[in-house]
């Protein structure tokens, strides 16, 4: 199986993405069922092989360069920031902790 990213081809053999992996990671090393938590985290992704994220989380982020996927994209992020790449990652990071900040 290959995907294309932003920046890099992803190969792989057997049935992983992302999502499956990530199910793995939550379970594993943070003892948490993602399904009961999913709300609680963003993903901020920027390529097709991003889709099943995107489609798994409310809270998902595409940086702005993932709009040249639009064509590609069944399942496209919840937002888009403005800026590209990990200028666009920043974006988000500022934007959560400035959310904090409002709450708190």
């Amino acid at each position: 199986m290959a995907k294309i990213s932003s920046i890099h081809v992803n190969g792989w053999f057997g049935r992983y993405d992302k999502l499956r992996m990530s199910r793995n990671l939550f379970q594993e090393i943070f003892d948490q069922d993602l399904d009961t938590i999913k709300e609680r985290v963003i993903f901020v992704g920027d390529s097709p092989n991003d889709m099943p994220m995107f489609d798994y989380f409310p809270n998902s982020v595409g940086v702005a360069n993932v709009a040249q996927f639009k064509d590609q994209l069944t399942a496209p992020p919840t937002w888009i920031t403005e800026q590209v790449g990990g200028i666009g990652f920043v974006e988000v990071a500022e934007a959560i902790l400035e959310a904090k900040k409002i709450s708190c």
